[in-house]
């Protein structure tokens, strides 16, 4: 994807530290991963350079959302253009903005035939409704999933996940007794439910790409 067709929208959060990054396309396809100044980021080079801003204390990302803290920041808008710009610069050099290394899956057995279970049975009996699952992780029993396409922000998802897939893996993998949904429902195209957001100023976070009908400084 070149530079210039990235698209980040800046949405403010509720809390005044912290601002999320929305891109036009995936940023990271498994589990959640969250980085501060202590943490090793040499297998998350877009942790890395952002973390290098004097400004970012954490980051964390997820899907197509790289969501950042803050240190005293006053003003989204006034560094929007800079976060942009390294977020664009990484996605555009072609390497991988967390690597496999820094994935951490839990029980590599366990994972590996939850997975295939999901990527074989499940997957293809949901895909007519337009919906997709992907395993993140398995530790302690659990099995952790993402719902995405028509699941992801569907009121009906957890009576999909706990009464139809979760019972479907418990039953056939030994070692496995519960699924967990950290999909994060409040981002799909119909949500069912929100998280608190302010409400943006025209400049929002000052990331946008300078487009024409885009908020935010140009960047």
């Amino acid at each position: 994807m070149l530079a210039q067709e990235i698209r980040i929208r800046g949405e403010p959060t509720a809390d005044p530290q912290k601002c999320r990054f929305v891109l036009d396309g995936e940023v990271l396809s498994r589990a959640s991963m969250s980085f501060n100044r202590e943490s090793n980021t040499d297998n998350s080079p877009l942790a890395k350079k952002l973390l290098e801003l004097p400004y970012i204390t954490q980051v964390n990302i997820a899907g197509q959302v790289v969501t950042l803290t803050g240190d005293n920041v006053e003003s989204w808008p006034a560094i929007g253009k800079e976060i942009g710009s390294v977020i664009r610069d990484q996605m555009k050099s072609g390497e991988a903005p967390v690597t496999e290394v820094a994935i951490d899956t839990g029980n590599n057995e366990l994972f590996n035939q939850v997975n295939e279970l999901i990527k074989n049975d499940i997957n293809p009996s949901i895909a007519s409704h337009g919906g997709v699952i992907t395993l993140q992780s398995v530790s302690d029993g659990k099995a952790y999933v993402t719902m995405g396409g028509g699941c992801k922000g569907c009121s009906a998802s957890s009576v999909t996940l706990k009464q139809g897939v979760e019972s479907y893996i418990v039953a056939k993998v030994d070692g496995v007794t519960e699924l967990v949904d950290i999909t994060n429902h409040a981002e799909g195209e119909n949500p069912y439910y929100t998280e608190p957001v302010v409400q943006a100023s025209s400049s929002g976070c000052g990331c946008s790409s300078g487009k024409s009908g885009d908020s935010g400084c140009g960047c």
